[in-house]
């Protein structure tokens, strides 16, 4: 790999590249994932996602507080969809939960369900895990590598994808989450059994706390053998990458080597404030457990967080030229 594309340091656009800088617009950093026919596709507002939805065990509520918090940045979610909220009949505008850009989930030992497909704006095989197995996500062998259980040879994976983008009228991408182990030859596997994005899980994160994440391969070593791949098959697919980066500089680094979005769920157990202490029992807390209770959202804190790293993104955008 070229010493510049390395993660220590940002790419920068040459000085004769910025003549008139004026007539520059605003760097942007939204990022499309169209479909085989270059369809809408799915688009992100902020090249950003998470996988804590599906890989965190979060609860329901807690899952709804997140999701709440993400909503304004057009951040992508995997998972299932959360049963509806009850709300006022006579509203006609849908609860912010419903607009959300949600990439349906696909098991490897799962059949297809068209219903799970419904509001989703992508699909997204998981080619990990142990057929017929439930394993603990914080197990290294719950992300072995591995293929549907009725696949029989390389053909049938391209055929379950035209199945999916059949099924889904063609409006979603389809993509795979795989972990990088033959990273170049999985690659252009899957690059040629007609994936439109590919999620590369470098880091899986299966907490909200710091400490629960657990690395399956290198970074930078993942990013060039993925970077080839793509360039040597000629295709456009697309690269979101789930790893352990904490800050907008590192998020912007791998956008730079080729990936078109992150995950934001490393990020997000780095910012997670401490818990606090709960406070001892006196008269006057015991007077207030007969208050009526008041819902408070457990995530408040992630909504000023991701505005700083969306700005934060903004601000390597512009200092590296890219617009």
């Amino acid at each position: 790999m070229p010493e510049e594309l390395k993660l220590g340091s940002l790419r920068c656009e040459p000085l004769l590249a910025r003549i008139d800088p004026l007539m520059r617009s605003e760097a942007e950093i939204a990022c499309k994932i169209p479909t085989s026919k270059n369809r809408d596709g799915l688009l992100l507002e902020a090249p950003l996602f998470t996988r804590l939805t599906s890989d965190a065990n979060l609860s329901l509520v807690t899952k709804r507080h997140l999701l709440s918090e993400l909503d304004r940045f057009g951040i992508a979610w995997l998972g299932d969809a959360l049963p509806p909220v009850e709300r006022n009949p006579k509203e006609s505008v849908p609860g912010s939960l419903e607009r959300l850009k949600r990439i349906a989930v696909l098991q490897l030992d799962q059949p297809i369900d068209v219903e799970s497909f419904q509001g989703a704006e992508a699909i997204e095989l998981q080619l990990i895990g142990r057929p017929f197995q439930v394993l603990a996500n914080s197990r290294r062998s719950r992300w072995t590598p591995g293929l549907p259980v009725e696949i029989n040879d390389f053909e049938q994976v391209a055929k379950r994808v035209e199945v999916l983008r059949v099924l889904s009228e063609g409006k979603c991408p389809i993509g795979a989450a795989v972990a990088p182990g033959a990273v170049y030859e999985d690659l252009r596997f899957l690059i040629d059994s007609g994936f439109d994005f590919l999620t590369l899980l470098v880091d899986v994160q299966f907490g909200m706390a710091m400490g629960s994440s657990l690395q399956l391969a290198s970074l930078d070593s993942t990013m060039e053998h993925s970077a080839k791949a793509v360039h040597d098959s000629g295709t456009k697919t697309k690269l979101l990458v789930s790893a352990n980066l904490l800050d907008g500089v590192s998020m912007f680094r791998c956008l730079q080597l080729g990936a078109s979005a992150v995950s934001i769920d490393g990020f997000l157990a780095q910012a997670k404030p401490q818990e606090v202490a709960t406070a001892k029992d006196t008269f006057g807390s015991v007077l207030s457990s007969y208050a009526p209770a008041v819902a408070v959202s457990t995530m408040a804190w992630v909504g000023p967080a991701i505005e700083g790293l969306v700005e934060e993104l903004r601000d390597c955008a512009e200092y590296s030229g890219e617009s």
